[in-house]
């Protein structure tokens, strides 16, 4: 049994938690088939919306570990992730529960060897990097299940014996082709785009092989196929299976884009039969490339802290549609709207199947919903 004590000195017995958690198992096959079907292209019998509800009054005695204790410990990682599924289950939204091993950014590249450091109140950080002469002698076969990562399995195997099949398992941070090399060589990657293109071709094609292996394990232990993904602990679609973050890709050209990072994307994409992106910030010219490639499914945006708007919902939504892509995630609310007006907004791209939203800000403030009963009876009554 799993016992130990919580930073409240009180005692937790780990195999509460499958009571704790209580699921509604039909609720959740129905978000997932309104999420699969607009995923392809189809139409559900209610547009999805995803939110989440507050903890019942049990649900609080989960322990809640930080980041050091949560990386160390399978039992603390598993309370804080079931935790986070709660809030999910409660809301009885569309949004589908899912929990991972969160063990940073930078936890691929402990198969090859480069670990992070860890600290108690953020996540942890990948500050070590390889010389441009050893990440170009790498091969498939310096790729192994070691250091963190072979921890990241093992906290998702004691998932699975703790929570058995009722709450999904979904990948460690995979990131993407380009956002690993950067991982790898740091800084340095940016000068090799234009000192060195062949080499950074070779290291893109190391990272596509590394992201598809690793992603292809943790499937494995999850019992997930590779054209399948749970994310998130929100998102469920069944004609693809990977998230890749282009958070580097950001940052760089157009040209760079089109020649060092959408073509590799696109491998990783057509291995798990599809694919979405999230970056941070905006970068019109990524969005456009990645939009355009068939194997990627939509799209998610980070919104910066104060940086909130920069992307025109309205353009970004457009785009999304004209493609046949999805947006998946939240939007921020205006200044002055209203939590009906709000959804109001969000629905009507929802109906054109390009956008499943993540839509919390509809309760906040003073105009908002009172609570997420009163937010999905509105977003439903829409659809009436």
């Amino acid at each position: 049994m799993g016992v130990f004590v919580s930073a409240t000195c009180v005692e937790f017995e780990v195999e509460r938690l499958p009571e704790l958690f209580e699921p509604d198992p039909a609720r959740i096959r129905l978000a997932c088939a309104r999420q699969a079907a607009v995923w392809a292209g189809g139409k559900p019998d209610r547009y999805p919306i995803l939110l989440h509800a507050p903890l019942t009054p049990a649900q609080k005695a989960i322990p809640a570990a930080n980041y050091r204790d949560a990386f160390y410990d399978e039992d603390r990682m598993l309370c804080a992730q079931v935790r986070g599924a709660c809030g999910v289950s409660n809301a009885g939204s569309d949004a589908v529960p899912s929990i991972r091993s969160n063990l940073g950014t930078g936890v691929l590249l402990a198969c090859v060897g480069l670990e992070q450091d860890v600290f108690e109140d953020k996540m942890p950080w990948l500050r070590q990097h390889m010389s441009q002469e050893r990440v170009g002698s790498l091969t498939g076969d310096d790729i192994g299940i070691r250091g963190s990562f072979a921890r990241g399995l093992a906290h998702m195997r004691r998932f699975r014996a703790v929570m058995g099949d009722a709450l999904a398992l979904y990948c460690m941070d995979t990131q993407g082709p380009f956002d690993l090399a950067h991982l790898l060589l740091g800084e340095a990657l940016f000068m090799a785009l234009y000192d060195d293109p062949p080499f950074v071709h070779r290291v893109m094609e190391f990272c596509v092989e590394l992201t598809i292996r690793t992603t292809r394990w943790m499937k494995e232990i999850a019992g997930e196929a590779d054209g399948r993904i749970h994310h998130s602990n929100h998102l469920y679609a069944e004609n693809m299976g990977v998230r890749i973050c282009e958070d580097t890709t950001a940052l760089i050209s157009p040209e760079c884009i089109a020649e060092f990072a959408m073509p590799y994307t696109q491998k990783v994409a057509q291995a798990f039969g599809g694919a979405w992106i999230h970056y941070c910030g905006r970068n019109d010219h990524l969005t456009e490339a990645a939009l355009a490639i068939p194997e990627v499914r939509g799209i998610n945006f980070g919104h910066v802290p104060g940086h909130v708007h920069d992307h025109p919902f309205e353009q970004d939504m457009q785009r999304c549609l004209d493609r046949g892509k999805v947006y998946v995630g939240n939007w921020p609310r205006y200044d002055g709207e209203s939590g009906r007006a709000y959804l109001d907004r969000l629905y009507r791209w929802a109906a054109q199947g390009c956008l499943i939203p993540a839509a919390g800000a509809a309760l906040r403030g003073e105009d908002g919903f009172g609570s997420v009963a009163e937010a999905l009876d509105y977003w439903y009554s829409l659809q009436a």
